[in-house]
Parts: structure tokens; sequence; C-alpha cells
């Protein structure tokens, strides 16, 4: 007999015998026996393989495990240190210890002196434009829809015209060519000191030929309203350069210019700047101005339109200041520009006062009494009133609640001021 012994199964081998057997013996009370017996002799060699299995070269499961382990999870309830700060905390210091830096080279360091404003109107009216010829050619297109205006006006609407550019040459130009026979005033909106009641009494006193006085604006505006309705075939255009002014976007004034142009023969066309414009009118109002928008581009300089406004390349003098204020005194009664200069001559006598804070309204009332300018306290208030809306005064109230008035014009203006009254 051959000399030969019999080797142990491998786990492959065993499962496949296992299977075959499985496949090809049917059930029946022998075959449980044999697989009773099968599953004890295979129990028997898995316990032989452990025993004789040799350690790997490659590490084990476990010692895989060991060095490559990853670090466990914290868990929710593991309170953080206190002192740790958080992400936001490092963001700020480490964004705000950076200094910022801007640059020094202003207009203040420049060693060419700032020119006056004679000088820099000659040397800008100099320098001609390269665009002349199409900004010549966009106001020719624009001046072909000057009869549409006319015949809109007609209808009942009011002209608004728009776009990038001053629109007061344009204006000017409809107003030479359709309104020079007409009845027509016209108000600059962009002047520093224009108020709704100096157009209504433009309106009333100079358009109207009314002599009288109104105690409020909304009297002074029936007293209009019923003028025009008794007078059909009287029809009267307001042209007004930027009705966005900074003195004209109130809402007083703006519903006073609307109940104005909702008068059937009170005709209104208007130009229009700021882009934040519109927001002022509400849908009442809208209904009342009735507009029609034009777009109107010029790409023309506003020079009209700030030469009120103060230029850092413009020597101060003053002398804007100056034409401003005798330009709003003309238009006041002579027992203002009494109260007025009154102020002004206490405020020149007390320059050099430090500590001075300006006349208490007590003082100044019968400052004014004894000079026969004003006959009790509320005669005095309004004209106060008047004065601050053409920003003439300041009113405040000191540490013992006293009403103090100063005058907010510099000292050497308001010098020239009285020189030039008393040379009048």
């Amino acid at each position: 007999t051959p000399n030969f012994e019999p080797s142990t199964p491998s786990r492959t081998g065993w499962s496949d015998l296992r299977s075959d057997s499985d496949s090809e013996l049917s059930p029946s009370d022998s075959g449980e026996e044999e697989d009773e017996d099968g599953l004890e002799e295979e129990q028997k060699g898995k316990k032989e393989d452990k025993e004789n299995v040799t350690t790997p070269r490659t590490p084990s499961k476990g010692l895989s495990a060991a060095l490559y382990k990853t670090p466990a999870k914290k868990s929710k309830s593991t309170p953080e240190p206190q002192n740790q700060p958080s992400m936001v905390e490092e963001y700020f210091e480490a964004h705000g210890s950076s200094k910022v830096l801007t640059s020094d080279r202003t207009l203040e360091r420049l060693n060419t002196p700032k020119l006056d404003r004679e000088m820099l109107v000659r040397l800008l009216e100099g320098k001609q434009s390269c665009y002349s010829k199409e900004i010549q050619q966009l106001h020719d297109k624009h001046r072909i829809h000057f009869s549409k205006w006319m015949l809109q006006l007609q209808l009942g609407f009011s002209v608004l015209v728009y776009g990038l550019g001053s629109k007061k040459a344009l204006l000017e130009d409809f107003r030479e060519c359709h309104l020079s026979q007409e009845i027509h005033l016209v108000v600059n909106g962009f002047f520093p000191s224009i108020t709704l009641k100096s157009i209504l009494n433009a309106l009333t006193c100079e358009v109207l030929d009314h002599q009288g006085t109104f105690r409020t604006p909304s009297d002074q505006i029936q007293f209009i309203s019923h003028t025009l309705k008794d007078s059909p075939d009287l029809h009267v255009y307001l042209l007004i350069h930027n009705i966005d002014g900074p003195m004209l976007r109130g809402e007083k004034t703006q519903s006073a210019l609307g109940q104005l142009a909702s008068l059937p023969n009170l005709h209104m066309v208007a130009s229009l700047d700021h882009i934040n414009a519109p927001l002022v009118w509400d849908q009442f109002k809208q209904s009342q101005f009735n507009w029609l928008w034009w777009e109107c581009v010029t790409f023309q300089h506003y020079s009209e339109e700030t030469s009120y406004e103060n230029s850092l390349l413009v020597q101060q003098t003053g002398a804007l200041a100056l034409s401003s204020l005798t330009h709003v005194l003309r238009s006041l009664t002579p027992n203002a520009r009494g109260i007025f200069k009154l102020l002004v001559k206490f405020q020149l006598e007390n320059k050099d006062n430090p500590s001075y804070a300006g006349l208490s309204f007590q003082d100044f009332y019968q400052r004014c009494r004894e000079a026969f300018l004003v006959n009790s306290d509320l005669t005095l208030r309004t004209q106060l009133t008047e004065f601050r809306d053409h920003k003439l005064i300041r009113t405040r109230k000191g540490a013992d609640g006293v009403e103090y008035l100063i005058v907010a014009v510099d000292a050497s203006t308001l010098m020239d001021f009285l020189e030039n009254e008393e040379v009048k």
C-alpha cells in the first residue's frame, strides 16, 4: 500500500465539499447524521488551522489599526477651554491691528495758491470743449420739439425735461422762441436763498399786479387760483430751472407748486437733475403736476447751477455770501431790513468777545421796540422765521434755556454789507 497521510483539508476545500454535498444529497435521516459528523470534523479542522497558523509577514489587522488609529471625536458635552479665543475674536484681532494707509496728497498741500472765482471762470471759458460741435447738434435736435411742448402745455400737461447736462440754456432758448410774447415767470431753483414765499410774491405782485399782503402762503395760492379762474383768457407760464433744487425739495413747497400746476391756465415747464428727485412726489402730487417727461441729454456744464457752491479750487473771499445776502434783503420790507441790521451791528460790536454766544431774544425784542421796528414779540418771531428760511440767522438755546440769535455770516462780510447799505 502506498505510504501517505491524509492532509487536513483547507477552508475552501471544506466549503466546496459542503456545497457539493448540499447539492447532491437529498434530505433524509441518514443525510442529517452525515451532516452532523461533517460539521464536527469541520470544527476540529478549524481549531487545528488556528493552532498551526504562523505569524504572517504583513501586519495584522489589530496592528494596522493601532498604527493608523484616527483621533476620537470630541463629545458634545466636553467643555472647551475658557481662555481659548473664538473664531470671531481671532478675525478682529487679525484685522483690527492692521493700519489703514491713506495718501496725504491733498489740495491743501499744493504750493499753487487758490484762484479767485473770476479768474477760474475766465480760465474755464478760455478752454474750448473738443465736443462743442456734437453738443450743438444735440441742442438743435431738442429744439425741434419746442412746438410739441407748447401744444402739450395748452392741453393741460406740464413739461419736465431731464437728462445728463445742464438744461438751462435749452429752456432759455425755449422761452425766447415761444414765451417772449406770453406772460411768464422764471424761477432759478438752484439759487441758495430761493423760497416759496418769494415765488408766490412774484406771481401775485409782478404777474397779477396785486398790492396787498397775505398772512400765509395758502392765502396767496387761493388768491392766485381765484384770479386765474375769473380770467380764463389769462395764461401764465411758470418756468422753473431745477425744480429739485435744495430749497425747493420740501414737502410744503412741492405741494404748493403742485396746486399751481393743477390750475388750467397756469402752465409749468421745469428741469430735473437729481437722480432721486422723483421720490419727492407721491401719487397725488404726480396727478397734480401731470408731467410729460422729455429726455434731453445736453452734456453741457453745470456752470450756473454750481456757481453758488463752494469749490476747493477757489479762494473764499465772501463775495458770494455778500451778493446772496444783498439779494435776499432787497426782497424784504424796510422794517425787516432794519431788524436784520440791528442784529448785525450788535454782533459786530461783540466780534472780539470770545465768550459771545449771541443776542438773547428778549434783549433783541427790547432793542427792536426801542427802534420802533416791531410792536409785539409775535411780529418779531414771524420775521425771524423768514430769516431762518433764508439761512441768514441761527438760533440755539443756552445752558440756562434762553434762546440766542446769531447771524450765520462771517464778520468781514457783515462789515462790507453795512458799508454798502450806508452808501445806498
